[in-house]
């Protein structure tokens, strides 16, 4: 099957928004701003939030605990196992970077090329249209809605033109980039003389610790003394976000703390790639295929994505924490999909 047939069928758990959320419990940490400083931060703020130098961070190696058994199924079989030395980017690729490779490489990202009918015979050729998947809240009167119908193909939407024609980031350099397919970010990546992430380095800069099994990256607390630590959905999703954090929708990168390496929002913001195959748990598989295997997409090539979204809420998708994790479609992009880079030390 074509990586992209899923754009044009109703499947789309790929999307990384399925599951439901979970009761938060106690602890502390050390890394957070005050309620003064989030008050300070205007809503939706397009001015950069922290210093972009494409700053690389040395992440010191060590054992990692993989996955959480008390959480949900495609976590499960966690591991103890180690991590090498690696240098991780502080922040999101932003559009303001990957509008400069685009420019020095004329790169068209998989939303922006025209669609070889040949590999869609399903598909009427009329349907085969350019564009992203773009999250459109539904009315907040209707009753019954189907799950991930909030998800609507865009055509002409793409990293540009994130919520499809009309739109721009022209005030949005310093937000992450959006709507790249793992392609993309691989075409970044290696553009840079960097690589993408993997799931294991993900999960451990993310934790307190390697070996800390705390339920979020900064303790048991969803906050801290009230103050959000990460761009997450607060409200009746997928109807209404009353913002919170400070945000509603994406944010600019680094505006709310880093972690203890000095790397901001590994969780919330935007979810991303990595360069791990996405198996359904964490349970070795014998004779894994490499492309990866998500039984919800069968045949489809599937990366792991890390760190949960705008999107992730609490009655629905509470996967802003470290070992939580999704399967998504290599050839498929969102508007709440990007990525960061890395390198072996």
């Amino acid at each position: 099957m074509h990586p992209l047939t899923n754009i044009y069928i109703v499947v789309l758990s790929c999307l990384a928004l399925a599951g439901c959320g979970q009761a938060d419990n106690s602890a502390t940490n050390t890394n957070h701003q005050t309620n003064e400083q989030a008050k300070e931060r205007p809503l939706d703020s397009p001015q950069s939030c922290v210093s972009e130098d494409q700053e690389m961070l040395l992440v010191k190696g060590g054992p990692l605990i993989v996955g959480n058994d008390s959480a949900y199924p495609e976590e499960s079989g966690a591991f103890q196992t180690e991590v090498d030395d690696f240098w991780i980017s502080k922040t999101e690729v932003t559009n303001a970077q990957f509008a400069e490779f685009v420019a020095a490489t004329n790169y068209v990202t998989m939303a922006e090329r025209d669609l070889n009918p040949a590999d869609f015979p399903d598909i009427p050729p009329e349907l085969l249209k350019t564009g992203s998947a773009v999250f459109v809240p539904p009315a907040e009167n209707l009753s019954n809605v189907p799950s991930l119908s909030w998800w609507k193909f865009i055509e002409g939407a793409y990293w540009r033109a994130p919520l499809g024609p009309g739109s721009t980031i022209a005030d949005r350099a310093h937000y992450p980039v959006v709507h790249i397919a793992f392609e993309d970010a691989l075409a970044y990546a290696k553009w840079k003389g960097h690589r993408l992430v993997s799931e294991a380095e993900h999960e451990y800069a993310a934790k307190l610790s390697g070996l800390d099994r705390s339920l979020y990256a900064w303790g048991n607390e969803y906050t801290i003394n009230g103050v959000h630590q990460a761009n997450t959905w607060q409200g009746a999703f997928p109807f209404y976000d009353v913002a919170e954090d400070g945000h509603s929708g994406v944010a600019p990168v680094g505006c709310f703390p880093p972690n203890n390496y000095g790397v901001h929002d590994l969780i919330g913001n935007v979810w991303e790639w990595t360069s791990s195959a996405y198996y359904p748990d964490h349970t070795p598989m014998a004779d894994a295929p490499e492309q990866g295997l998500d039984p919800n997409q069968p045949g489809i090539a599937v990366r792991v994505i890390k760190g949960g979204s705008f999107l992730c809420a609490s009655n629905f998708c509470m996967r802003y924490r470290p070992a939580a994790r999704q399967a998504q479609d290599t050839g498929l992009g969102t508007n709440h999909i990007g990525f960061r880079t890395a390198k072996s030390a």
